[in-house]
């Protein structure tokens, strides 16, 4: 597996941009490591310093959101992590009408009123690059969002991090809504909506653009919220995506769970949330309404971006690319140097990752890729 600069990030937890009482609730009835302790009361502390900055915000966008209503249907780009969500969503949101999540306000949707107070502490503290891609990361660039709910409100899926052992039950609450009440849902809808719209709000733009593979499997919620939303599902040869994956969940996890779990775990735990997600797509994807759904093959993307992007504009969204285009292709320009990750991995591993995915190896047409370097002898041949 290729190398990377070792990730970390603060002894404070990524909930350090929740309220107080959101904070609260996210941990409440949850077993913490006793190591994590200090983290906690850091966190804790730094949030009730920063309350009185948070009521300022309440006073601040309650005016802002009062009659604001979106000027277009937003975009949801959804697929599995690793698939090529993030360098489609970066590409997108170089239009100059679109409107998106900040690295910035992912990480404190509590304090936009306050953005001048944080910026600095931010850019002092935040990677250089993503620990899964090697992707440069800003704090004016864009970002996904479950971060974000997550100190918004305690029913987001991002939550698993913090207590990965507990996946299945936060996938059942977060994004099937089970086991929560009429009050509870309620507030989730609220709180996604505000939390959107407070993004297009401080990013600007005519079209809210909103990349959370998380939202793959909500696309029933997301059209209750957003009637006429489009999606774009983008999908990527599922060997890649598990090893990718594997990759980035071994680096990010120990920066943030506040239990640990092993390897082993972490792998069992990406080759069964994967068939669910996909599993809730496939099933979910008839609400969409005609014409609002573009799915997307990864590797054809890669190879021939621009005629990919034309197909976007002009099969989804319903505009002219040749406005567009000279933003897009300048920022794909930019990404001439880039390298992608390569994977050298044992052939137990992998034989166990077809016998998991090879549905969706079939479904989508996928082979073994041809740079994976599998090390070790196995029984029999690898088949899907």
């Amino acid at each position: 597996m290729s190398t990377m600069n070792e990730f970390k990030i603060p002894p404070i937890s990524t909930l350090v941009g929740s309220t107080l009482g959101n904070f609260f609730r996210v941990l409440t009835g949850e077993e913490i490591s006793p190591r994590y302790y200090y983290k906690i009361f850091l966190t804790a502390l730094i949030i009730l310093i920063i309350t009185p900055l948070h009521w300022w915000e309440k006073i601040v966008f309650s005016r802002k959101l009062k009659h604001f209503k979106l000027e277009k249907a937003p975009l949801f780009i959804i697929g599995h992590w690793r698939s090529g969500t993030t360098l489609l969503h970066n590409v997108l949101c170089k239009d100059p009408s679109s409107g998106f999540m900040t690295t910035y306000f992912s990480l404190f949707p509590n304090n936009l009123a306050s953005k001048w107070f944080f910026r600095m502490f931010i850019k002092l503290n935040i990677p250089g690059k993503r620990p899964s891609d090697n992707m440069e990361l800003n704090i004016n660039y864009p970002q996904e969002d479950e971060f974000a709910f997550s100190n918004c409100q305690p029913y987001a899926y991002y939550n698993f991090f913090y207590f990965p052992s507990q996946y299945r039950e936060i996938y059942e609450k977060t994004i099937c809504h089970k086991q929560l009440n009429e009050k509870e849902i309620e507030y989730w809808y609220t709180s996604y909506d505000r939390l959107l719209k407070k993004a297009l709000i401080d990013s600007g733009g005519s079209r809210l653009i909103i990349k959370n593979p998380v939202n793959t499997a909500r696309i029933d919620k997301i059209l209750k919220l957003y009637p006429d939303a489009r999606f774009l599902y983008i999908y990527r040869n599922p060997v890649t995506v598990f090893y990718s994956t594997q990759n980035f969940y071994r680096k990010l996890f120990p920066q943030l769970w506040l239990r640990e779990v092993d390897q082993g775990f972490i792998d069992n735990l990406i080759l069964d949330v994967y068939q669910r997600l996909l599993a809730d797509y496939q099933t979910q994807k008839a609400l969409i309404p005609h014409g609002n759904l573009m799915e997307l093959r990864f590797e054809e993307f890669e190879k021939n971006p621009a005629e990919e992007l034309k197909k976007i504009y002009s099969g989804l969204l319903n505009e002219d690319y040749k406005v567009v285009e000279p933003y897009l292709i300048k920022y794909l320009n930019s990404l001439s140097g880039y390298s992608k990750n390569t994977y050298s991995v044992p052939g137990n591993s992998l034989k166990k990752v077809l016998s998991e995915w090879g549905h969706y190896m079939k479904l989508y047409n996928y082979d073994i890729p041809d740079d994976l370097v599998v090390t070790e002898a196995t029984e029999g041949d690898l088949r899907i």
